[in-house]
This record gives structure tokens, C-alpha cells and sequence, in this order.
């Protein structure tokens, strides 16, 4: 094959990929029309069955294709700064690109759990999930890092998954994505801390940890040079250029509960007056960490809120001088 032809030939794999993409994730495999396809990406609809095989094989290609495409796009989970972070990060790709939910989900349906596999791609990246999240998390075996991984994940994918009961359960605020995030954020944080080492929660949660994340040290680090992050920041810099304030649910208090749920899976029985005192000590700084984290993701929705309503970098960087610094205001924007 000359390369003219070879060029040709990929252009018209790609267009059908494309085209194939909007009919699968709409209808399913059951309801997409090989005709349909062809007609969208302008071939007739034997090429189809000459470069796929079949509509079957058609629909794995293009799975396996936007499954490619988010893992090239969204951090994984073992690599991730945090797993507050990584679930923030997949709540937002699926709330903007819904196909690959919903084509997993039309997999489901017409396969039950028989997963198909091309070229082995989909098993590899099962494999090095499963391991990469034990490793990360110190989970007891990829079993359980396998678990934890699936866990995650289920926390936003449900909520973008079935919009109707997303309606139904939070009314007028279905759409709320800010709020939303700052909820699953901290609920994802102290999942993690809850099955995870004592090692890895610490390269999760504490800044002078060796392998702890920026957001971490900043975080951390804002909460220090302040006494304590105010629980009320959010909203307050977009008030004070008149922007509309940014609505949450009570992050804060999320993340002190999941930071006590942690805490009580992994208080062993103290042996004495001493050991009571450094677990105590120890329960603290953790709900301190939580507290600091829901205030520096509030502070962060408060600001892009601002910026997007018209408010400057620099001016918002002089609104909260002696709390932020000006770097770490850039930061926040550009999250």
C-alpha cells in the first residue's frame, strides 16, 4: 500500500472512530446503526465491516480508545498528589466528557462482566492500576488496592452517571459542580486514610513527609502562617469584587469527619497515659490538616469565582495578602 492510500485509510479509521463515538455513547451497541456511522463519517458501510470486521469489534475500538484518551488526560490515582486530588480531577473530566461513562455502561449492559480486550491494552492498565494503588496506598495486596481504586472512582462516576437522581437528592444545586467537588474531595481523602499504611496517609497528609505532594506543603503551610484557615474564606474574595459568591456544602466539617473516620480505623489500644496523649496529639493534627485543606479548596473556588467574574490575579492576591501568597493565589487560579 502506496502512502497516499495508507493516509487514506487512516483518515477513514478516524472518521468512523469519531462518528461511531456519539452513536455508541448515545445508543449503545444494541441500538447503533452501522449506517448511521458510515453515513456521519461520508464512506459507504462496507468499510466499516473491511477495516473493523464488525460493529461488535467497531465498538471495542472506540472503548478502548476513549479509555486511552482519559488516561492520557487525568493523572491515575497512584501517581496523584492525593486521592482527594485525583477524585476532584475525575469528577470533572466525566462531568465535561460523559461519553466514556456511558460507554462502559452500555458494555455493561449487553456483556454483563465479560470485559473485551484489544490488543491486551485494557488488562495491562487494570494490572498496573491494581499494583500501582497498592503500592502508592500500602494497601494489604492489589486485591486491596484494586478495591480502593474501585471505591474512588465509584464516588464522583455514580453522581455524573445518573443525572435524574442527582436532581431528585440535591434539587436546584444538581449542577452545583463546585460544591459538589469540595464535598468529594474531603469524603475521598478520608476513604484513603481509612484502608492505606500509616506510611502512605503520612506522604498524603503531612508536609514533612518525604514524597508529600505540593498541595500538601501548601496547604499545611497557609494553615501555619495564619494559626488556623477560616472556615468562612469562601465566597469572601469574589463579595469583595462583587462577584457572586460561591455556594458549598460544609466542606470543612466533611473533612473533619472523614479525618475521625481515618482516625478510628487506625487507633490501635494505647498501653498506657503517654500513648494516649500522642494519639490524641496525633488526632489533632490531622483534623487540622483536614481543616486546612477545605479552607485552601474553598479559598480556590472563591477566587477563580472572582477571576472568571472579571477580578485580577493581582487584585486578588492584595484581597488576601497575609494569608496566601501571591504565588500560591496564581496556583489556586490556575487549578
Amino acid at each position: 500500500m502506496g502512502s497516499h492510500e495508507g493516509k487514506r485509510a487512516g483518515s477513514t479509521r478516524s472518521a468512523l472512530m469519531r462518528a461511531a463515538r456519539g452513536e455508541f455513547a448515545e445508543l449503545g451497541l444494541a441500538g447503533a446503526r452501522v449506517d448511521r456511522i458510515a453515513e456521519a463519517a461520508g464512506v459507504n458501510k462496507e468499510r466499516i465491516y473491511g477495516i473493523f470486521g464488525s460493529k461488535d469489534k467497531l465498538f471495542d475500538a472506540v472503548l478502548v480508545d476513549v479509555m486511552q484518551e482519559f488516561a492520557d488526560t487525568v493523572v491515575p490515582l497512584w501517581r496523584s498528589h492525593s486521592a482527594g486530588d485525583f477524585v476532584g480531577r475525575l469528577y470533572d473530566y466525566h462531568r465535561e466528557r460523559p461519553e466514556l461513562l456511558r460507554l462502559l455502561v452500555w458494555e455493561a449492559l449487553h456483556r454483563g462482566d465479560d470485559a473485551h480486550d484489544v490488543d491486551g491494552w485494557r488488562e495491562g492498565h487494570s494490572r498496573r492500576k491494581r499494583e500501582g494503588v497498592a503500592e502508592r496506598f500500602g494497601t494489604d495486596g492489589p486485591f486491596q488496592g484494586a478495591l480502593l481504586a474501585l471505591a474512588l472512582c465509584g464516588i464522583p462516576n455514580w453522581i455524573n452517571l445518573v443525572p435524574q437522581l442527582r436532581r431528585l437528592m440535591l434539587g436546584d444545586r444538581a449542577d452545583d459542580a463546585e460544591a459538589i467537588r469540595a464535598f468529594l474531595i474531603p469524603l475521598a481523602e478520608g476513604a484513603a486514610r481509612a484502608v492505606a499504611a500509616p506510611h502512605a496517609i503520612n506522604t498524603l497528609t503531612d508536609p514533612d513527609e518525604e514524597g508529600a505532594g505540593p498541595e500538601v506543603r501548601a496547604a499545611v503551610g497557609d494553615a501555619d502562617e495564619t494559626g488556623a484557615a477560616a472556615p468562612g474564606t469562601n465566597g469572601e474574595a469574589a463579595r469583595a469584587e462583587g462577584a457572586p459568591a460561591s455556594t458549598s456544602f460544609n466542606a470543612n466539617a466533611v473533612r473533619v469527619e472523614a479525618a475521625a473516620l481515618a482516625e478510628g480505623a487506625h487507633t490501635a489500644t494505647p498501653v498506657d497515659s503517654g500513648a494516649d496523649e500522642v494519639e490524641a496529639a496525633a488526632a489533632r493534627l490531622r483534623r487540622a490538616q483536614a481543616e486546612a485543606e477545605a479552607a485552601k479548596a474553598a479559598l480556590g473556588a472563591a477566587l477563580r469565582d472572582a477571576n472568571t467574574a472579571g477580578a485580577s490575579a493581582n487584585a486578588l492576591a492584595k484581597r488576601v495578602a497575609g494569608t496566601v501568597s501571591r504565588p500560591v493565589v496564581l496556583k489556586l487560579l490556575a487549578d
